[in-house]
This record gives structure tokens, sequence and C-alpha cells, in this order.
């Protein structure tokens, strides 16, 4: 017959699980999208949401926060 005691001691002990592996870098390095590449995109989602002729907007880069204001 065991006692309290070694039953207690004959139990596992939970542990934190293995972290998750790091993703995989990607395949092609991340460059800036061409001009054709951000109108083919743009005409993609236009389609997908039933605008065909919507304007694509003209977004442009702040670099610095004074210019900003």
């Amino acid at each position: 017959m065991t006692t309290p005691y070694e039953r207690l001691m004959a139990e596992t002990i939970p542990t934190r699980p293995a972290p998750a592996p790091s993703p995989a870098p990607p395949a092609r390095p991340v460059e800036p999208w061409t001009a054709a590449e951000q109108d083919a995109h743009w005409a993609e989602l236009c389609e997908a949401v039933g605008t065909p002729d919507a304007p694509r907007p003209h977004l442009h880069l702040i670099t610095d926060e004074t210019e900003a204001a």
C-alpha cells in the first residue's frame, strides 16, 4: 500500500509546452511594389468589390513628423 506522499511524488508535473517554431523567412526578399504591380492589385481589389472603374488613390509617404503638420 502506498502512502499519500508516495502517490503525490509519483504524479507527473505539468510543464510548459515547447515554443512554437519560428516562421520561415520569406521566399524572396521584400521589395517595394512597382507601379504596374500596384495597378494590377488595385484592379483586382476593385473587381472583387464590384467597382471596376474606381480610380486608384495616390498616397504619399511622410518620412519626417515635421512634414505632417
